[in-house]
């Protein structure tokens, strides 16, 4: 990802126009400063931190655009601003620097309660290079293919193939797959794929498939939809059996070793190794019931900026499906802070900032959190913990 490493920087105020890209505010911690930046109608922080030799600059991830031109646009207009004594820097690559955002490049909150989809939708969970996914669309042009990844150059490299490949059929989504499926429609889905998800054995909270991701696939499956795994671990097939069949009105189907129209290169690399690849797919017999629409969650008291300031700025809060850890306190000038947090289901996380006005009006950035069911017991943890008084 783009970054560079200056000796020093020079303060600017803000609002601060340079060029076509606007910085708009500063927020502060103790450790690093983030600054509001807006290219196009894109909203995103550029952090800067302390280090031994000077100061990094980069993207800060939880804001962080999925296209990386526009987080080149507003570094370099950055290091232009603060004058910067720059130590090394790589964010002059020619190599994104010309591309336009996509149309095929969606904000999750497109998914959500999207009743004007007409076509049957597919959904591919964790696309990697694009290859099965960008093979489905064009082989079922009358099929909206939805893919969904949170590895960035991952994202920008398929939606680059599908603007070169002219595939019309197809949408991105950077988010986090077992979040986003509550926010479709019951019986809206006909296929969703999870093929080589994360090994089993590494990172156990970003495994897709659990009783809960299931129970929504169900929810938007029409009757006969089919959710497919397909994996070389033995470990993920094992479990994935063990849930599928303990459901009921659903029947599961399971293949070994058999080959597909489009295969991965990791794919391809494992069958050399006579590693066995597993297909574990899950039939569903049933049609669920138009659930209400998903709302956004809104601060609804008044809260004190003062009062937060005061308040710890490490701070987690249990309950049995869902957790919200305060990480970090900024001051924005010496009226407003804002809160950096990570909040809803143990597996599935959101994270957010939340922003605290002078007036006492709260607010999530960069994006609002929709009302899926862990998000709102978390939320409402949240706001009680921001309201409280002060234990001493």
């Amino acid at each position: 990802m783009p970054n560079f490493h200056a000796h020093a920087l020079v303060p600017f105020a803000t609002p601060h126009q340079e060029g076509d890209v606007t910085f708009l505010w500063e927020a502060r911690s103790d450790k690093e400063s983030l600054v509001l930046t807006q290219v196009e109608n894109h909203r995103f922080f550029i952090k800067h931190l302390q280090k031994e030799k000077g100061v990094l600059v980069k993207g800060e991830k939880i804001t962080r655009p999925s296209q990386v031109k526009l987080l080149q646009r507003g570094l370099i207009a950055y290091e232009q601003a603060t004058r910067a004594q720059v130590r090394f820097s790589n964010i002059y690559s020619k190599k994104n620097h010309h591309e336009t955002p996509s149309p095929y490049l969606k904000p999750p909150a497109f998914f959500a309660n999207n009743g004007g989809e007409k076509r049957e939708i597919w959904v591919e969970v964790g696309f990697g290079s694009g290859r099965h996914l960008l093979h489905q669309a064009k082989a079922n042009p009358e099929v909206l293919v939805v893919g969904i990844e949170i590895h960035k150059p991952s994202v920008e490299q398929v939606i680059k193939r599908i603007g070169h490949e002219g595939v019309e059929n197809v949408y991105v989504v950077d988010y986090d797959a077992r979040i986003l499926m509550e926010f479709l429609p019951a019986s809206s889905v006909g296929k969703i794929f999870v093929h080589f998800p994360v090994p089993w054995d590494k990172k156990p909270h970003r495994r897709v498939i659990s009783p809960a991701f299931v129970e929504e696939a169900l929810r938007v499956l029409k009757p006969e939809g089919t959710l497919e795994l397909r994996t070389d671990s033995d470990a993920y097939y094992a479990y994935a059996v063990e849930v599928f069949t303990a459901l009921a009105k659903t029947k599961v189907y399971i293949q070994k070793n058999i080959d597909l129209a489009v295969s991965s290169k990791y794919e391809d690399r494992w069958k050399r190794m006579e590693k066995n690849i597993y297909d574990v797919t899950l039939i569903n017999l049933q049609r669920a019931s138009p659930a209400p629409p998903l709302g956004l969650l809104t601060f609804k008291e008044t809260l004190a900026p003062a009062r937060l300031s005061q308040k710890p700025s490490d701070v987690t809060l249990r309950g049995e499906e869902w957790f919200v850890h305060v990480e970090g306190r900024y001051a924005l000038g010496t009226q407003s802070i804002m809160l950096k947090v990570a909040f809803g289901a143990y597996d599935r996380p959101e994270h957010r900032y939340v922003l605290v006005e002078p007036t006492g009006k709260a607010s999530y950035f960069p994006e609002e959190v929709f009302s899926t069911k862990a998000n709102t017991k978390a939320h409402a943890a949240l706001q009680e913990w921001m309201s409280s008084e002060l234990c001493h």
